[in-house]
């Protein structure tokens, strides 16, 4: 028989992004803004050559160890990287913490609620004897190979095989496997980090070259051998090409023998899943930044099915040189940090193996509707294209499955989800409060402005609490919207938004500023740091509806003082999005100077907002 391998390239879905010059607009693809990480400072000890005197300008300097010529100081972690490398520093290192033996938890590990299903509680680091935490799953990474040798990888290790130099040796050549297994699967051994399931048994089932690159038929035999070995859970961190009939079919049978097919939806930050995330019985993942904003590069569409943190998260690396820790990509050994939707499926693959933990007789449909019905919805009430059904919950996803860590006694949740902020308003309209509490909610309750409490516990639908406003009673202008939730125990949450009421009729033909967002990507290469700074504005028309065509002008104060101007119409969610590249560290203040569109007037007395500042980083 002969054996043909396609030759669709598939690729590592890691967030990789490469600087512009110049100042353009273009049109905002989604709603939001994306909040990537700071620039990184480090604290270092630094020892001299003999006889240096060294003065560091941009150092925060700690200790001053006269008597051994060094320092121990606070230092960007640029200017760390350029020490490194220079002849007059005799040795330099992190300032490394001592304490009790304990590992790292990841903000995206946190975010998902990982650690109060095997920890207990709210910010824990260890594994409670008995609690849920992924034994006995079996997670088939397929990627660019693991670092079985890592300390926080080599006890969760079980096995594997390579199919790019076809032997029984999947080591990591690259990087980025090993980074989506600590996700999963990071040990709880007191050093390092720590992952979703930490005891989950995790296979390397290599399918991606030491470029990060391979081919469809590898990949398939990787996702045969899954099924042929027993696996419960296939995490596929890759993408590329369109659709491949064998390679849903081989999907599907994976899907049919019992095995959960999670894949991440790519970083093209457009609105077509990719491949094989886009296939029916693969769940498609995207990628959220901690103020659970999708990622700007995280793809979107019809065959989203959930998000989870993608942005900055901290992970094992190999601990030998490979590609990614290379100078060229400039990645450290042991541990560091990576953007991609990449990294956002091992954290769902993590959540599905402690879902199986707490019941493995579920099917993968079963597995999939409890994602669905317990996710945290970001999005459009329901599910949406950009969030799917939601950001994943560890904690209530494993309680629905039927097993669990201790129990918690946190504050309600409480979101008013209609009307949203700066909506306008008139007549009859229904207020929609959303709440829920790790225990039960005891009380939902509702005001206008600073008027009484009204009690709408007895008022709800099956998802929402509701109070029938009657807007003809208020004066036409803005008015502040409250919910306010109580759990068993007292505890109270509260959300406001600010709405106008336009009983009149608002004006078709005018416009005005809805909102403006801003946020930042860090860039860097070597030692070199620079940022793109984002400005997204929003334009409604009278009715408060999105305005597409209208043109936008806007006026950027720069941190040094100077001025960057632009101008560019809004798409059909009424948004623009301004870029100014490869900017330096500071404060951007961008103003809408004007709008204009044929037909219209600008109503800057109706705006939410003109201007908005940020700092970078």
């Amino acid at each position: 028989m002969i054996v043909m391998k396609s030759r669709q390239k598939f690729l590592l879905l890691t967030f990789v992004m490469v600087p512009a010059l110049l100042f353009s607009s273009t049109a905002s693809a989604t709603n939001g803004a994306v909040t990537l990480g700071p620039q990184k400072h480090v604290n270092a000890v630094i020892f001299f050559s003999d006889d240096i005197e060294v003065n560091l300008p941009d150092a925060e300097i700690f200790h001053q160890y006269d008597n051994l010529n060094g320092i121990a100081a606070r230092i960007p972690e640029s200017l760390y990287k350029t020490l490194e490398n220079s002849w007059f520093v005799e040795s330099i290192a992190l300032d490394g913490e001592m304490s009790l033996y304990q590992d790292t938890l990841d903000w995206g590990v946190d975010d998902v609620e990982a650690e109060r299903v095997w920890g207990g509680f709210e910010d824990a680091k260890d594994v409670v004897p008995g609690n849920v935490a992924g034994a006995g799953v079996k997670v088939a990474i397929l990627d660019t190979g693991i670092d079985y040798t890592h300390p926080d990888l080599d006890d969760v290790y079980a096995g594997g095989y390579d199919y790019v130099d076809n032997d029984a040796d999947p080591l990591d050549g690259n990087g980025h496997g090993t980074h989506c297994a600590g996700i999963v699967a990071a040990e709880d051994n007191g050093e390092g980090v720590i992952g979703v399931a930490p005891k989950t048994s995790i296979y390397s089932v290599r399918v991606l070259d030491d470029q990060g690159s391979g081919y469809t038929s590898d990949i398939i035999a990787g996702i045969d051998w899954a099924v042929d070995n027993g696996m419960n859970v296939v995490s596929m961190s890759l993408g590329g090409g369109g659709y491949d009939s064998s390679f849903d079919a081989a999907i599907n049978r994976a899907y049919d023998a019992g095995l959960v097919v999670v894949a991440a939806s790519g970083n093209d930050g457009e609105g077509t899943i990719s491949y094989p995330a886009a296939y029916d019985n693969a769940i498609a993942v995207g990628a959220i930044d901690s103020n659970h904003d999708l990622a700007s590069f995280s793809n979107y569409g019809s065959e989203q099915e959930v998000v989870a943190p993608g942005v900055d998260i901290y992970s094992t690396m190999p601990t030998y040189s490979v590609t990614l820790t290379s100078w060229w990509y400039g990645y450290n050994q042991n541990y560091d940090q990576m953007s991609g939707t990449s990294m956002a499926c091992p954290m769902v693959a993590g959540v599905v193996s402690l879902i199986l933990d707490a019941n493995p007789d579920l099917t993968p449909s079963e597995v999939r509707d409890i994602l669905h019905t317990t996710s945290v919805d970001y999005g459009a009430n329901g599910w949406d294209q950009y969030f799917g059904w939601g950001a994943v919950d560890a904690e209530a996803a494993v309680d629905q499955a039927g097993g669990g860590g201790t129990p918690s006694d946190d504050p309600p949740s409480c979101l008013v989800a209609d009307p949203a902020e700066g909506a306008i308003v008139s007549g009859a309209h229904r207020v929609l409060v959303s709440a829920s509490d790790d225990n039960s909610v005891s009380k939902v309750e509702v005001r206008i402005d600073t008027g009484t409490w009204i009690d709408i516990t007895t008022n709800f639908d099956g998802t929402y609490y509701y109070y029938d406003w009657d807007t003809t009673q208020y004066a036409d202008g803005s008015h502040d919207v409250s919910a306010r939730a109580t759990d068993s125990v007292g505890q109270t949450t509260t959300d406001t938004n600010s709405v106008s009421v336009n009983n009149d009729g608002g004006s078709a033909d005018t416009l005005y500023v809805a909102s403006i967002d801003m946020w930042y990507e860090e860039f860097r290469f070597w030692f070199w740091r620079w940022y793109d700074v984002y400005t997204e504005v929003t334009v409604h028309d009278g009715t408060g509806s999105p305005l597409s065509g209208v043109t936008v002008s806007i006026d950027m104060t720069l941190p040094s003082g100077s001025h960057a101007t632009g101008s560019a119409d809004t798409g059909s969610d009424g948004t623009v999005t301004f870029v100014y590249e490869s900017g330096d560290q500071g404060t951007y203040t961008s103003t809408v100077t004007n709008l204009e569109k044929t037909g219209y007037t600008y109503d800057s007395s109706s705006n939410v907002e003109s201007s908005e500042s940020l700092s970078v980083p």
